[in-house]
């Protein structure tokens, strides 16, 4: 009686809003009339609903005030308690605040009211939000305010009710759903701030209740039922103030108020940077969400607020008249920097396992569940180790792992040879390669770095800028990455993994994987490892209007990969789009159904069209230079004669001999004797396998060398040897039955010679790869070509002169060195060779060079190095041609000093003199004693320019090809390489591939658009 006698001493006042909520106002009102602890008085605002509500007020009884549709929920609820009779205790009255879309426990009021007791100091008091549909999922137990204006519950998302936060606590404000509010000091603060019309009203109220040194609860005994109907658009947003009617924007725009209007001046220019960083980071995720209305509302939000500082000016000066204590009170209750994170994180990470993990639909058995069946005298089934060494796949993975480690012995450490050059000292290297408008490389390049640069820098990023160790670990995981991405694609054909399995192990150890890890073809390797996924995405290849746009667009991203490594995938890619052209446009002239033959088209061009673009300017500048077609990434090295090619081996260093004979053609002949699918994935087999052939009689002139190489076709072959594979696997599944219900014929003698090839090929690979092929090429302790005394004087261009091939077919070869070993990347934008150049260190050779020297000089070359072993013939003519004086001779090689004035800047007077000017790797500032020409010893491009008094010289070509410019006063020069074209093409990619990539991601679904089940 005595706990009854403290709640009745209360005068409580329900004010219930309503805004077109005749679908939860029944419910609402129900609950309200089943108090445990009854109502004193219930007034109800209708805000001009357009529905049944005010008919069903009226029909309960509740005396209604009528206000203007566009009447925020703050000046409803100053209407309603203008129109209570005061109360002669002003302490004891309270008005408890009710939502149209919520309805509170029948026990709500009574735990409100009983928390408050013995505690004067409490101006707010709230309850415990759950959802309206799903009542176990917890909304609220008390909000505060992120620095970025996000609402804060401290909850997961979806988070399930278990008590976990149950009791009265102190918080920075709660919901305006079911708050209870002291009526005296409402009014003493000056109420909800008018120009808060909805939204974000209860944060600043707590706020300034907090500050004017009162107390606000949340009590979570009493719970609330909300289907925040409003913040979920539910219903039309009719506020002043909510421009075109969007919740989102009046929220964040209320938030970034609420933020500017009670925090503490001095953080004020931090919050609005952080205010406007996270609006803009939000925007872009909303972009990438396809949802532009979302974005633009957070752009709208914080702009809305910067041109009207008057308003927040206003605000604070209100709010400072109120304020009893600093607004560093509620410090306490503005979440942590880390928390907001760490939810965040788990947020997205949890968002992610949903999607690549979506839980199971069967339920499993709780062990607290009875079972009458159950047999309490088996006993349990205990697991061990060992077992896991008979299932397939784990053998097959730690074979190729053991493998992998011994035939790759000799590679731990920083890789060079074969294809592969010297791994730059770290990320930043990369990053600055593929940015640079200009390419210290030969004679210098403005060539397009190719797109896979970024690519590598980027995961060399993640490894702490560790480029080697990103190589290293690319080639040594590189055959169970194959293997793994293969099994995935057989499991779509074969459920055996006695088949698949071991089919996997052998595309791991294919001739074309082992050629390209050994000779260091970076491009293979990396379509050996993605090339496997790329068939079922295309399933419905024919029939290729049943893919989705987005799944267009993804494709065109996988393919985007493809093209950035190597564009020999263009040239297939383009193949077979053709030829589906072809047969596309038969079966038009057939049904002739034009808009099914236009989507086709469109479809296919825009798979194989759109990667150049995202791939852009190197892939368009193919179409200049038409080799790069057919050329792969780093040192150009020769592929093998297409005898080898035919038997599915890509040849060239660090291939497999010609007696280890791979199964792959026997394979593709079978199956195309077979009546069953096998037959056609054969049929695509032998196409690639053809077009290795065809393009391995080739010889393509890249990478700045002027004697042609044999094409390498390992990317056909991988083709040719996934079909093989897939068709091996659909042949052996599909017999294995046949041969165990027949008798013996000829299927089993096939077979078992296919069996027996397989096996032979295995067993001689294998052995091969851990004797003779582990001194592969590729290696991490061999010897570079420039000797470490050359490395001094960077960018210093030094001849390099040595001889390659084998000891019956040696050859020489020559090119620019900077002082250094050529490094990833810089093959592939290294430029043509000069004639004049190629004439003086083939006339240097061949002892005919008289004048070599002087234009050795004219290049800026400094140095010549004959590296060892070498001709001594060619090495005394060298000593006894003029201009050269010797430097050193030591076991690496033997240098000569090229005589004259040598420099990457030469000023040459009126009167004929030189001299040497100071310059930086690129650009270069310094000043002319005089008139002249000034030349640059780089290779002749229309971005050079040397600016004078803020006037650019006049640029001429000279005889030697260089670029020289004509100063007709002394002064200070810079001299600068324009990377305005390089900047605007990197802009038009990163454009485009933002542009693409929201595309191919799936949009995101508006408020309105998600169920009220899965919100609530």
């Amino acid at each position: 009686m005595a706990a009854q006698a403290a709640l009745d001493k209360y005068r409580v006042t329900a004010i219930l809003v309503s805004h077109d909520g005749a679908l939860w106002l029944p419910e609402t009102v129900a609950a309200l009339a089943s108090q445990s602890r009854p109502l004193d008085q219930i007034i109800a605002v209708d805000t001009g609903s357009k529905d049944s509500s005010k008919q069903l007020l009226k029909s309960a009884r509740i005396s209604t005030i009528n206000a203007q549709r566009n009447c925020g929920f703050g000046e409803a609820v100053a209407q309603a308690v203008a129109a209570i009779k005061k109360s002669t205790d002003e302490r004891s009255e309270w008005i408890w605040l009710i939502h149209d879309d919520s309805a509170p426990a029948a026990t709500a009021l009574e735990f409100l009211l009983d928390s408050i007791q013995d505690r004067p100091q409490v101006a707010m008091v709230g309850p415990k939000l759950l959802g309206w549909h799903d009542r176990t999922h917890l909304l609220e137990a008390g909000i505060s305010i992120a620095g970025n204006g996000a609402r804060w519950t401290g909850l997961e998302p979806l988070e399930y009710d278990q008590g976990q936060h149950d009791g009265i606590h102190e918080v920075l404000s709660v919901s305006t759903a079911g708050a209870l509010i002291r009526r005296d000091i409402f009014e003493e603060i000056g109420g909800f701030d008018l120009n808060l019309s909805l939204f974000r009203d209860d944060v600043d109220f707590g706020w300034r209740a907090r500050v004017a040194g009162h107390s606000v609860l949340a009590a979570t005994s009493a719970v609330v039922f909300h289907a925040q109907a409003s913040a979920t658009e539910r219903r039309v947003v009719d506020v002043e103030g909510a421009f075109l009617h969007r919740p989102l924007l009046l929220d964040r725009r209320n938030a970034a108020y609420v933020l500017l209007a009670n925090s503490s001046w001095w953080i004020l220019p931090w919050l609005a940077i952080q205010l406007l960083s996270t609006s803009l980071a939000r925007s872009l995720g909303y972009l990438l969400a396809k949802l532009p209305g979302y974005a633009s509302d957070e752009i709208l939000a914080v702009a809305s607020l910067i041109i009207r500082p008057g308003l927040i000016i206003k605000a604070r000066k209100a709010r400072r008249e109120k304020r009893f204590v600093s607004s560093r009170i509620v410090a306490s209750f503005i979440p942590p920097r880390g928390s907001q994170l760490r939810l965040s994180f788990s947020r997205v990470v949890e968002k992610v396992r949903v999607t690549l993990l979506p839980s199971s639909e069967e339920s499993t058995k709780s062990v607290l569940d009875p079972d009458e069946d159950e047999d309490l005298l088996v006993p349990t089934k205990s697991h061990h180790w060992f077992a896991l060494l008979r299932k397939p796949e784990v053998l097959g993975f730690l074979i190729l792992g053991v493998f992998t480690l011994m035939s790759s012995r000799n590679r731990f450490g920083s890789l060079i040879g074969g294809a592969l050059p010297t791994s730059p000292s770290g990320a930043r290297d990369l990053w600055r390669a593929y940015f640079e408008s200009w390419h210290q490389v030969g004679m210098g390049s403005s060539n397009a770095s190719p797109p896979w640069i970024a690519i590598l820098a980027l995961i060399a990023s993640v490894l702490l800028g560790k480029a080697g160790l990103l190589v290293t670990l690319l080639f040594l995981v590189a055959p169970i990455i194959m293997m793994w991405s293969i099994l995935n694609l057989l499991k779509n054909f074969t459920t055996n993994s006695w088949i698949k399995v071991p089919a996997s192990f052998l595309y791991a150890i294919s001739p074309v994987s082992i050629a390209a890890i050994n000779s260091g073809r970076l491009a293979t390797v990396v379509v050996l490892m993605v090339a496997p996924v790329i068939p079922p995405l295309l399933w419905h290849w024919r029939g290729i209007e049943l893919l989705t746009r987005r799944k267009v667009f993804g494709l065109s991203i996988l393919f985007a990969l493809l093209y950035a490594f190597t564009l020999v995938t263009f040239v297939i890619a383009l193949g077979a789009t053709l030829i589906a052209i072809l047969f596309d446009y038969q079966e038009f002239r057939i049904s002739t159904n034009k808009p099914l033959f236009l989507e086709r088209l469109y479809k296919r061009l825009t798979i194989v069209t759109l990667p150049l673009l995202l791939t852009a300017p190197y892939s368009l500048e193919a179409f200049i230079f038409p080799s790069r077609f057919l050329a792969e990434p780093g040192i150009s090295t020769a592929g093998g004669d297409t005898n080898l090619v035919f038997l599915a081996n890509p040849g060239g260093v660090g291939a497999l001999p010609w007696w280890i004979i791979s199964p792959v053609l026997l394979v593709l002949l079978v199956s195309l004797f077979v009546s069953n699918s096998a037959r056609r994935i054969a049929q695509y087999g032998v196409g690639f396998l053809s077009g290795a052939v065809f393009f391995s009689a080739f010889s393509i002139s890249v990478h700045g060398n002027s004697a042609g190489t044999r094409v390498w076709v390992g990317t056909f072959l991988v083709g040719a040897t996934i079909a093989a594979v897939v068709s091996a696997v659909i042949i052996l599944d599909q017999l294995r039955a046949v041969l165990i219900s027949t008798n013996i014929h000829f299927r089993h003698i096939l077979a078992a010679l296919l069996l027996l090839a397989t096996a032979l090929y295995s067993i001689l690979t294998l052995s091969w790869s851990i004797t003779a092929g582990a001194d592969s090429p590729v290696q991490s302790n061999r010897a570079t070509v420039m000797p470490a005394f050359l490395s001094t004087e960077r960018e210093t261009k030094i001849l390099v002169i040595r001889e390659i091939g084998s000891e019956n077919l040696k050859a020489v070869q020559y090119y620019i060195s900077r002082g250094a070993d050529i490094e990833l990347g810089e093959p592939d934008v290294a430029p043509r060779q000069i004639p004049m150049l190629a004439d003086a260190a083939q006339s240097l050779i061949d002892g005919s060079g008289i004048t070599s020297s002087k234009v050795l000089a004219q290049y800026g070359i400094k140095y010549v190095f004959v590296k060892n072993p070498f001709d001594p013939n060619v090495i005394q003519t060298i000593d006894g041609l003029g201009g050269f004086a010797r430097a050193s001779a030591t076991s690496a090689g033997i240098v000569w000093r090229v005589n004259g004035v040598i420099g990457r800047l030469v000023f040459t007077s009126t009167d004929g003199s030189q001299l040497l000017l100071d310059s930086g790797e690129v650009g270069a500032r310094t000043t002319l004693p005089s008139l002249g020409n000034v030349t640059v010893t780089e290779a002749y491009d229309r971005s050079w320019q040397v600016l004078e008094n803020g006037y650019r010289l006049d640029r001429t070509k000279s005889e030697f090809g260089l670029p020289v410019f004509n100063a007709t006063e002394a002064g200070e020069i810079s001299l600068i390489h324009d990377g305005t074209i390089r900047r605007a093409w990197l802009s038009f990619a990163l454009i485009a591939w933002v542009v693409v990539v929201v595309m191919a991601l799936p949009a995101g679904r508006r408020k309105r658009e998600i169920s009220e089940k899965e919100l609530a």
